[in-house]
């Protein structure tokens, strides 16, 4: 068995979480913004 490093800090897991969150939000507020658009554009 290899050794474990207990002071290793992985900041792909945190970083794939928060892009995840930015998509989420965005993809919800898609429809809004382009309801807005359409709004305020015609």
């Amino acid at each position: 068995m290899a050794g474990h490093d207990t002071n290793f800090k992985d900041g792909s897991g945190l970083l794939s979480v928060v892009l995840g969150l930015v998509v989420l939000v965005a993809m919800s507020c898609l429809p809004a913004t382009l309801g807005w658009y359409l709004v305020f554009a015609g």
